[in-house]
């Protein structure tokens, strides 16, 4: 299945905002598959959440210059989740997970944000959100760490926009959208076509790449590591893919470094 999606920009002129788009049906099946796959489940009504940071990371990417890597963190205190989404806009690549097992409970949300990009060091942004929801909390991120606003609004059950301000926007325009105003907004607007990019649901994990985060550990603690048993079963913490490392594989591969 090609479970690559397109998303177009656009410059609103005259009101001086980005505008984002993507229908997002097969990423969201992508999505779905992996975590049949690897027998993970999410509470009945956390779903929304994993597809929605999917679907907001990836217009996010799209806004952003070419050679940029975003990665957000964000905890809800209810439901309590904590929900991963990462995308490289080089690659494409862009994958998402929602943690709800051994969750610490939090007073208010909390949205990390880490950005890396050629040449330059790694940045992170914290900020704390009251939004019940993944959309509304990406808002307030944008609000409080870009110091612009950015809306999301849906185009249909799996199509979503976002629109963020740029410099001299209209802010009142801006704000005044709604998801009727979006049905619109290609008769409404001058919208000026800036590019398109694909993406696909990809994590990119791999034994080998597993073997090279335990095998520190292993060295210094190994007995610790295993607990008395032959093989250590661990997931993946960006798409919680499921990878079994036997105690014999570490030794190699540990004995095999220079």
């Amino acid at each position: 299945m090609n479970d690559d999606v397109e998303v177009r920009t656009y410059f609103a002129r005259g009101r001086n905002a980005l505008v984002a788009r993507g229908s997002f049906s097969e990423l969201y099946a992508a999505w779905y598959l992996h975590r049949m796959d690897c027998g993970l489940k999410v509470p009945p009504g956390c779903d929304g959440f994993g597809r929605d940071a999917l679907a907001a990371l990836t217009l996010h990417c799209a806004s952003r210059p070419w050679k940029e890597t975003c990665a957000w963190t964000v905890h809800f205190p209810d439901p309590r989740v904590n929900v991963f989404a990462t995308g490289d806009n080089a690659t494409g690549a862009v994958v998402a997970n929602v943690f709800h097992e051994n969750v610490r409970a939090i007073e208010c949300g909390m949205f990390y944000a880490d950005v890396i990009d050629d040449g330059r060091a790694p940045r992170r942004s914290v900020v704390e959100f009251d939004a019940a929801g993944f959309l509304p909390a990406v808002e307030q991120y944008y609000e409080k760490s870009e110091q612009r606003p950015a809306r999301f609004f849906r185009h249909g059950e799996e199509d979503l926009v976002m629109v963020s301000a740029q410099p001299d926007c209209d802010m009142d325009w801006l704000l005044s959208l709604d998801d009727a105003a979006i049905r619109t907004l290609d008769s409404d607007v001058e919208l000026s076509f800036l590019e398109s990019r694909n993406y696909r649901f990809q994590c990119g994990c791999t034994q080998e790449k597993m073997l090279d985060f335990l095998t520190p550990v292993f060295l210094r603690q190994a007995d610790e590591l295993f607990g008395g048993e032959e093989t250590l079963r661990i997931h993946c913490p960006r798409c919680g893919a499921r990878h079994a490392i036997t105690r014999e594989s570490l030794e190699a591969h540990a004995g095999s470094l220079p």
